[in-house]
């Protein structure tokens, strides 16, 4: 079995999630940057643990489901583990399964606390059945396929996504493009992506810029670049964001990266993977629309 794998999602999933990806962590730490999306993580062999306050470690369920995070988050993997996650699109989570998004804000959930327990069992039966990563894959799509409400349309939050145009515009203005009242506004950026209007900016900015430093070398110059054409004051604000959101400024992200340090695995992916996995399919357009020069 080769890892990592990565799997398109079915036709009737791909409104809602990303690619999914099968990989394997031998007892490694993992550095994730903060996300709005919320994925689902399952671990098929082994698992994880979060470092505690006190020095302890808490071990992840083998099935849960990850709510948004705007801090960044460290993990440590088990020797022989391999795991098996999928991002759900930022903002379509409520409409998929029902619960605000807020309620799963730097949260990790069991599985089986939010999709019916027995078809959660179902699903993990019939991936101990197997040692296949297309199976493995096929079980999540199927356990989604059969928990997503099709009768719920996620274009319903397509107007809010439209705004993205105006997303660093005063909220003022959004909502009166949306045609909503400015708390109505502030209520469904909550519902839908767990966080006020400034986070989704800070993280929207963050989220596009990472995605054009892992997409090409830096020359000279080019980190003061990105942050100009990401709506930054300045590079230092630009550092700033990155350890926050991501531990490391992007200088020190990048040398991390290339000097193979483990943790970093999620930024070493081929562009067009990191995309798949990760952004928008149509991550120039929206980029192009989000970052316009004025």
């Amino acid at each position: 079995m080769r890892l990592p794998a990565i799997y398109s999602p079915h036709p009737e999933l791909a409104p809602w999630i990303h690619h999914i990806l099968v990989m394997s962590l031998d007892g490694s730490l993992s550095c994730l940057p903060s996300a709005l999306s919320p994925n689902l993580l399952l671990f098929v062999r082994g698992g994880t643990a979060l470092p505690q306050a006190d020095g302890s470690y808490r071990a992840v369920p083998r099935a849960s489901l990850i709510g948004p995070y705007l801090t960044p988050r460290v993990s440590r993997a088990l020797p022989g583990s391999v795991f098996l996650t999928v991002m759900f699109r930022p903002g379509f989570l409520a409409e998929a399964l029902g619960p605000s998004v807020v309620e799963l804000r730097d949260r990790i959930v069991p599985l089986d606390e939010v999709l019916p327990p027995a078809l959660v069992g179902q699903m993990l039966a019939s991936v101990d059945d197997s040692e296949s990563a297309d199976d493995w894959a096929a079980a999540v799509q199927g356990l989604l396929r059969q928990c997503l409400r099709p009768r719920r349309n996620p274009e319903r939050l397509a107007d809010l996504l439209e705004a993205s145009t105006h997303l660093f515009s005063p909220a003022r203005d959004i909502a009166a493009h949306m045609g909503i009242s400015l708390r109505h506004l502030e209520r469904r950026v909550a519902h839908g992506y767990g966080a006020n209007l400034r986070e989704l900016r800070r993280v929207a900015r963050f989220g596009f810029s990472l995605a054009r430093l892992q997409a090409q070398p830096l020359e000279r110059g080019a980190l003061t670049r990105i942050a100009q054409d990401f709506g930054y004051y300045d590079q230092a604000h630009m550092d700033r964001d990155y350890r926050e959101m991501a531990g490391l400024p992007p200088g020190e992200l990048l040398r991390a990266v290339s000097s193979g340090e483990p943790g970093y695995w999620w930024c070493r992916f081929g562009q067009r993977d990191f995309r798949d996995l990760f952004l928008p399919g149509d991550v120039d357009s929206v980029q192009a629309r989000l970052f316009a020069p004025a």
